[in-house]
């Protein structure tokens, strides 16, 4: 290999490895991370900033979340070629690779509020199996995807079943979060605090009401 496809490799690489270290060290862990992903506005971003997030978003499909589920078989790269000539390694998704993961984990999550359950269509998935290594027993299993996005949102429906229960949208901001315990409605103090200075301003005035009603009484008497 060419010195300077080396350099691109390690450069490739070094970034994947800065990306998975900031999607670890989110506030809640790589669910942390998908949150935040899926409520920021990509057309917002500079080039340099959406670049950012492209290695995390790769980062997030290929080193971080690539313990839930089975091994993963990759049959196509994302859309965009960082290292020439690379059809399936050194990919990072486009923007509107990006968008549509956004949508497809908004979708589910609306489709689990309401229902209680949610469903994902893998139309072009292929599970292979392996002879067992010459120091194993059992075999190995994969499963192929034609698209990488097709491979986010397989790696998202592992991730969902362990926080399905506490990931939510809260009521007051629209804000989506995950929840610290099963029984909390909004997604912070400050919500909550401003749910309860509402309620109390309201019951407030309801009272007052009733008291400028019972003194028009009296002074009628």
């Amino acid at each position: 290999m060419p010195v300077h496809r080396v350099a691109i490799y390690d450069q490739f690489h070094g970034e994947m490895t800065k990306a998975r270290e900031r999607i670890l060290t989110t506030a809640d862990g790589e669910v942390g991370w998908l949150l935040k992903f899926i409520q920021t506005d990509l057309d917002t971003l500079t080039a340099s900033e959406w670049m950012v997030l492209a290695f995390e978003v790769a980062s997030f499909v290929d080193d971080v979340a690539n313990r839930r589920g089975a091994d993963i078989a990759t049959e196509a790269g994302w859309s965009v070629r960082s290292i020439p000539g690379e059809g399936s390694h050194g990919t990072l998704p486009s923007r509107g690779e990006a968008k549509e993961m956004q949508a497809m984990v908004l979708s589910s999550l609306e489709k689990l509020w309401k229902t209680a359950v949610t469903a994902f269509t893998f139309p072009q998935f292929t599970i292979i199996v392996t002879l067992p290594l010459e120091d194993e027993r059992k075999g190995s299993v994969f499963v192929a995807t034609k698209r990488k996005v097709k491979e986010f949102e397989y790696r998202f429906a592992h991730l969902l079943v362990d926080y399905a229960g506490r990931i939510r949208r809260c009521p007051e901001c629209q804000r989506i979060y995950l929840a610290i315990r099963f029984d909390q409605r909004y997604c912070g103090p400050r919500c909550q605090t401003r749910v309860a200075t509402r309620k109390w301003r309201e019951s407030h005035k309801a009272d007052q009401q009733k008291e400028r009603r019972r003194g028009k009484k009296s002074g009628k008497g």
